[in-house]
């Protein structure tokens, strides 16, 4: 039987109730959490409900819900709905945020307490969310018809060869690899449609990341552009050729990144590049050394002394950089005021803003807007 306790403990976690309901599927019981959900459509999600493991349904929009047999009760513990992809909010309807993986925790903690099995994680999600055997007839049928029709896809050579140079941040090489050969524009698949190069082109984008990464890049830096980069061929280019220009402005991007961190004489510490992670993703904070050498587990002394070494600045100094680096895109391609601009990186005051920023581009920031400004 559920241990009540630990029920109590789970919800805080999981941000909505937890419902008990008997055999028949009669709620019987409500564990109260932050966020109060509606149950309708749960005693359906009950029928569903083997009793020798956790049933999972999750829609298009990741909102989830998980029903699990406690045989020793007799009854169901269903969670209440939850977006494992972010707070979901439409017309009168809220849903909290609960983080697939420790929804994933919270399940598997769950189904432990109450059955005595150990699941692993990719088996929870594997057994709910098998592929319908329809993916695999059209599997074979697909292979089948490029056998008969033996039309070569892209050419993995060149993809390898426009891959090291963005590792290596070696534009020029990437420049004349894609003048003679790009990867995206032989033969991109049989049928030639849009859908079929903007599948290529998202695949192309995440192998350019993935270099970039092995290349020095910040991880979440070269996140955030990989997301950029395929949301804009997804929501906003139809044509083959507009989407083959995309992928090659995106390698050359991911190849400058990686050129401009290995023209600084950087390396690629472990350590380092958790800093620059950290300072990535709280570029809008106040961040101090303090704060970064907590969240990476070492002394604030320890995590400057690594970082100047490997780096040749201070991690201040880097700091700075990366907010003057970061205000010089916002006055460039934004309409923020420079006080807005100032506030949302984090600086004291406007006036020690301008003063960074004058230091490091011999302009103050009203001057660089207007010499800079796009669109």
């Amino acid at each position: 039987m559920a241990d009540k306790y630990l029920l109590a403990q789970l919800v805080p976690l999981l941000g909505t109730s937890l419902y008990i309901y008997n055999a028949e599927g009669m709620l019987t019981e409500e564990i109260q959490g932050s966020s109060i959900s509606s149950t309708d459509g749960l005693d359906v999600i009950i029928k569903n409900t083997t009793k020798d493991f956790p049933y999972i349904e999750t829609d298009n929009e990741g909102i989830t819900v998980c029903s699990v047999w406690d045989k020793a009760a007799g009854g169901y513990i269903v969670t209440g709905r939850v977006c494992l992809y972010g707070y979901y909010r439409k017309d009168d309807v809220y849903l909290p945020y609960c983080p697939k993986e420790q929804y994933t925790s919270i399940i598997l903690i769950l189904w432990k307490d109450i059955s005595g099995i150990s699941v692993g994680r990719n088996e929870l999600w594997q057994k709910n969310m098998a592929l319908d055997e329809d993916i695999i007839r059209l599997l074979t049928k697909n292979i089948f018809q490029f056998q008969e029709e033996a039309v070569p896809h892209n050419s993995y050579s060149q993809e390898l060869i426009e891959m090291e140079c963005i590792r290596s941040g070696d534009i020029e090489s990437l420049r004349q690899g894609i003048n003679e050969n790009s990867a995206i524009e032989i033969n991109c698949t049989p049928s030639g449609s849009v859908r079929d190069y903007k599948n290529m082109a998202v695949y192309i984008i995440n192998a350019a990341a993935r270099s970039a990464v092995s290349g020095g890049l910040s991880h979440e830096m070269a996140f955030v552009m990989c997301d950029t980069f395929i949301n804009n061929i997804e929501e906003n280019l139809g044509t083959p050729v507009k989407i083959e220009q995309a992928v090659k402005e995106a390698e050359f991007a991911f190849a400058e990144e990686v050129h401009n961190i290995k023209s600084k004489g950087t390396n690629n510490n472990p350590l380092v590049s958790q800093v620059k992670d950290y300072v990535f993703g709280h570029i809008h904070d106040n961040i101090t050394i303090a704060g970064i050498a907590k969240d990476v587990g070492v002394s604030a002394n320890y995590l400057s002394g690594q970082f100047r070494e490997a780096e040749g600045l201070p991690l201040k100094q880097y700091i700075i950089n990366e907010k003057i680096k970061n205000s010089e895109y916002l006055l460039k391609y934004t309409e923020y005021s420079l006080q807005e601009i100032s506030s949302v990186c984090a600086f004291s005051s406007q006036s020690r803003f301008s003063d960074y920023f004058k230091r490091k581009n011999g302009m103050t920031p009203s001057k660089y807007r207007k010499k800079y400004r796009k669109g």
